[in-house]
């Protein structure tokens, strides 16, 4: 099977979806250097930029690439076991014998751990702006409240307010 070259399925898709990179990075909340660096084939985009993308890129040659690469990905993050058809699964510590042989992390493990973490941060920058953003609002509103009730005094002061009419009557000159 030939390998999958992430750089030139990224470079495709974005021409396919006719944006620049400034405009796809926009598109992934990724940085435009980012989008470069996936291009030039220095780092490749996560699993969920890439699940993100597959949903942006129409129907073609580049969407069967890109699904391609997703599952490239996907094995390399969490690659299933290879069993052989009728080989039981061996759990360790059956019955109870002997003890459980240390384990350690595998690759996956560890890759799907440092995935996580990026999701983790992306979120929390986004929870950061999110509350910024609302902060911003809530201000808003109140200098837009504030705004209204000198509109209301400012209308109140401009309007005469009505005077008690005086006789003619009373008040004949001699």
């Amino acid at each position: 099977m030939p390998t999958i070259n992430a750089a030139k399925v990224v470079r495709r898709v974005r021409n396919k979806l006719e944006v620049s990179q400034e405009g796809l990075s926009r598109l992934l909340n990724a940085s435009k250097g980012a989008v470069q660096h996936w291009e030039r084939g220095r780092n490749n985009p996560d699993l969920a930029r890439l699940n993100a993308l597959r949903q942006l890129c129409p129907a073609g040659p580049e969407r069967k690439d890109l699904e391609a690469l997703i599952k490239l990905t996907q094995t390399r993050l969490a690659p299933l076991p290879v069993l052989k058809a009728g080989e039981p699964i061996r759990k360790a510590n059956q019955g109870g014998r002997g003890p459980t042989p240390p384990s350690y992390p595998s690759e996956s493990f560890i890759l799907l751990r440092r995935e996580n973490n990026k999701l983790q941060r992306q979120v929390a920058k986004l929870e950061a702006a999110l509350q910024r953003r609302n902060e911003q609002v809530r201000i808003l509103k109140e200098l837009a409240s504030e705004q209204q009730r000198e509109m209301v005094k400012l209308h109140a002061a401009e309007t005469p307010t009505p005077r008690p009419a005086t006789s003619s009557a009373g008040s004949a000159e001699v």
